[in-house]
């Protein structure tokens, strides 16, 4: 927290402030109850620059969801396997999803993945964990494959 906002990385107009802080409002990690906007582990303070970097090269509103929704796809595989397999059981295909509604409360939060991971069969949840980590794996594409989540860490 020494660092939190001390150090100056990009010169963002008001309108791509405005822009990092109304994405940042909608984005949750499965491994804490809080938005992007309260970076309150390393994914967060990770995507808030990310999403800081995005604006300061003109990102769209849309470009910066997208992207968001694919970093969380790679640090926390395992779960969006598990919010993927539902979701393609209510009928939607990942490439299909709203980006801004799955990084949402509802399904990306712990608590929202916790709901959505209750509803998913087991047969779906093999291997899987609600571990905060990250590991070497893919991000989700059309048809994600199953991976062994091993704790908090790398």
């Amino acid at each position: 927290m020494d660092h939190y906002s001390r150090h100056k990385f990009f010169d963002l107009t008001l309108e791509q402030q405005a822009l990092v802080d109304k994405v940042s409002r909608g984005i949750y990690r499965p491994c804490c109850n809080n938005s992007t906007h309260f970076p309150d582990c390393n994914h967060g303070m990770a995507m808030l620059g990310l999403l800081e970097l995005l604006a300061s090269q003109g990102a769209s509103e849309q470009k910066m969801w997208k992207a968001a929704l694919a970093v969380n796809s790679y640090w926390f595989p395992d779960t969006y396997t598990i919010i993927a397999n539902y979701m393609k059981a209510k009928g939607v295909e990942w490439q299909d999803v709203n980006p801004q509604e799955i990084l949402g409360r509802n399904y990306s939060s712990a608590s929202g993945y916790a709901k959505i991971s209750s509803q998913v069969a087991p047969s779906a949840q093999r291997g899987s964990s609600n571990g905060c980590g990250v590991d070497a794996g893919q991000p989700i594409q059309a048809a994600p494959q199953q991976r062994q989540q091993n704790g908090c860490g790398i």
